[in-house]
């Protein structure tokens, strides 16, 4: 019986690793094709002009964003199901967390889905023949996405900052990995209200990307070699 207990936690931390990998694969696919506008300086008609240039990129963007908040959902009940015997509280915080994060990329991709079907079809009318409410509606549903994408990822900080907290009663989590998910995942919190933009918010999810996957990769170790 203790034979096949063992078993199946190695499993779930051979499980729980690949898909927190694929997690993070996914969320670098989602930065790297992530749409940018021209500037938040940048007047209306600018940013109208720009995204019907590039209506794809914004579109594959949607998508990208859309798997992501899939396979995130996905991974909440293995990294529940592999840290509930450990911890008490923080399981159900941490999994709360990861899917706020999918709910929230998922409302962001839906609303950029939307914003695609829209400006399309001012492609197909002419971008300056467009009335102005036409364009405030679009300038609405772009701040939308916005605030979805701070809300995901804020949460995203949240769950980084609970993962590395675990340390303190977990052993198997890498000291390395807990220190940059606890630096990084507050710093990404503060830069994605202060300055979306700012280079220390790049830093910051590199960080969590990298403490994640020293995590996995330790996890996989574990449950192979045991």
């Amino acid at each position: 019986m203790q034979e096949k207990k063992a078993v199946g936690r190695r499993r779930i931390e051979i499980f729980t690793g690949l898909i927190l990998i694929l997690v993070a694969f996914s969320y670098i696919s989602s930065l790297l094709l992530d749409f940018k506008f021209v500037s938040p300086y940048a007047t209306l008609q600018e940013d109208l002009s720009y995204l019907s240039e590039h209506i794809q990129s914004q579109k594959f963007s949607s998508l990208a964003w859309l798997i992501t908040a899939l396979i995130t959902a996905l991974a909440a009940p293995f990294y529940f199901l592999l840290f509930k015997k450990h911890l008490r509280v923080l399981p159900y915080i941490n999994g709360l967390m990861m899917l706020s994060a999918s709910v929230g990329f998922l409302l962001m991709s839906q609303v950029g889905m939307e914003l695609h079907r829209e400006v399309s079809g001012l492609v197909a009318d002419g971008v300056e023949q467009a009335e102005d409410s036409v364009k405030l509606m679009l300038l609405d549903q772009f701040r939308e996405e916005q605030l979805f994408r701070l809300i995901g990822s804020s949460c995203v900080g949240l769950w980084a900052l609970g993962l590395g907290l675990g340390k303190f009663r977990i052993s198997r989590i890498p000291i390395v990995s807990a220190v940059l998910l606890i630096i990084s995942g507050p710093v990404l919190i503060f830069f994605n209200w202060h300055d979306a933009d700012h280079l220390g918010r790049t830093a910051a999810m590199a960080g969590i990307i990298i403490g994640v996957m020293i995590l996995c990769v330790r996890l996989i170790n574990k449950g192979l070699s045991e």
